[in-house]
């Protein structure tokens, strides 16, 4: 029976690595930041992310600087929002399998002469085949909390507070080493393993150095890279409006105190002792610098109609690397319209004239969405909506299915919206959404329309 060395066995004696908790919690707990758009507002969200022309409320100046200029709301109002948002993109399943055949301790097993042991042969080529399903495939795990904090001084001012993040963890898979060959230094011999017979065979440095196992994970050809943005930003909007003929010209401009962190961090699949923390704090670099967006509204006096465009991040704000270079916010443009057909419903359809490139996960953004809020009483909404993604060529997500409601006191009104994707992937053999996002907010007024 074959006995090797093996780096990681103090690691499998103290703490079994369990892979998709690694993947999950290192995102989370490091708080790691690459950027899209994304909105707090509460009504936009809840209504195919459109209100670029109709959205109101504290939040809305985080979509068009305008929206504080409405001659129907003049209160002064107050609105937290908090925000999750999930995108699994062929990643999650992977996980699960590679956790359920336990990477660390199936080769702790084979590297001391126990692969003849059936669970050990079933785990071992469980490992190569999720790994190399990880291998061709764009993989990624993206979590995208926001927050926002805003006050709407009567129909002028409104100041706010908001943070967009996004975590991404991804594996980086080198497809030419999946082989069990392993090195033991006490009798200066490679050896190499075949999971479907469970039988060793002599082996030798140079077949170690391409295709071994163990030495991608060891020299960091195969692991978990976590990296990403994070953005807080502190808009003051100022809105106005003027006439011009028989339209109504609503216009508003934000000008914002941004910082911005970027991180970037590479972990083994066996690391037991990864402190996300204290990587946090060894692989971030933060950033101070401004923005700017603007946005008008034009409405013809007495009519339902509106059609409204907004420019988010005008000057583009630059944020720099971890890993050197910059990351630079791309202005993103989108137009909108709305129609109040009664005084009881409200449609609305936005369309992004810029598509977005996110460097993050190689993805492109350019949405079309729209929706209907119906509010048939003061303390009472209701919203449903959909929105689908035009630069997507794959279609990855399909539609984006979203809906929302709202009920409560004038003062105190509390608000949940969520978005899920018409299509599904797989987990643990059962079907899941790929995209899922969720809000609540609580929203205090006070004063008259």
């Amino acid at each position: 029976m074959l006995e090797f060395s093996y780096n990681y066995k103090k690691a499998i004696k103290e703490q079994k690595m369990k892979l998709k908790s690694l993947a999950i919690s290192g995102v989370l707990a490091t708080s790691l930041f690459g950027l899209q758009y994304h909105s707090t507002d509460y009504i936009s969200m809840s209504m195919g992310n459109s209100g670029v022309a109709s959205s109101y409320g504290s939040m809305s100046s985080f979509i068009n600087p305008a929206l504080v200029n409405n001659k129907d709301n003049k209160r002064t109002e107050f609105g937290l929002s908090l925000g999750i948002g999930i995108q699994e993109h062929e990643l999650g399943d992977y996980l699960y399998k590679l956790d359920k055949a336990d990477v660390c301790d199936t080769i702790y097993k084979i590297e001391n002469g126990k692969g003849d042991e059936d669970e050990v042969k079933k785990n071992a080529i469980a490992i190569q085949k999720a790994l190399e399903g990880i291998g061709v495939s764009n993989n990624y795990l993206l979590l995208s909390p926001t927050v926002g904090l805003s006050f709407k001084m009567g129909r002028h001012w409104s100041l706010g507070v908001a943070a967009y993040i996004d975590a991404k963890a991804k594996a980086i898979i080198n497809t030419d080493k999946l082989d069990y060959i392993f090195y033991d230094d006490k009798e200066d011999e490679y050896a190499k393993y075949d999971p479907e017979t469970g039988k060793y065979s002599p082996s030798d440095k140079e077949e170690y150095n391409k295709y071994s196992l163990n030495a991608a994970l060891e020299n960091f050809e195969t692991y978990l890279q976590v990296k990403g943005i994070s953005i807080v930003e502190i808009p003051l909007t100022y809105a106005n409006s003027f006439t011009l003929g028989k339209l109504v010209v609503n216009w508003g401009v934000s000008a914002k105190y941004m910082v911005g962190s970027t991180t970037s961090t590479d972990i083994r699949f066996t690391e037991d002792d990864y402190d996300p923390l204290q990587n946090a704090d060894d692989h971030t670099v933060d950033t101070t610098t401004f923005g700017v967006d603007a946005g008008v509204i034009l409405q013809a006096n007495n009519s339902g109609f509106k059609i409204g465009i907004s420019a988010k991040n005008l000057n583009e704000p630059t944020f720099d690397l971890y890993e050197g270079g910059e990351y630079k916010l791309e202005p993103k443009v989108t137009t909108g319209i709305a129609y109040s057909a009664t005084d009881l419903i409200d449609l609305s359809l936005d369309y992004d004239i810029t598509e977005i490139t996110d460097e993050l996960t190689n993805s492109k953004y350019q949405y079309i969405g729209g929706g209907l809020n119906f509010h048939p009483l003061t303390w009472f909404s209701l919203r449903v909506g959909a929105k689908k993604n035009l630069a997507d060529e794959d279609e990855y997500n399909g539609m984006i299915y979203s809906a929302g409601v709202g009920f409560g006191l004038k003062w105190l009104q509390v608000d949940a919206s969520v978005q899920v994707s018409e299509n599904t992937g797989n987990y643990d053999g059962n079907e899941i959404q790929r995209y899922v996002k969720a809000n609540l907010a609580i929203v205090s007024k006070w004063g008259d329309n």
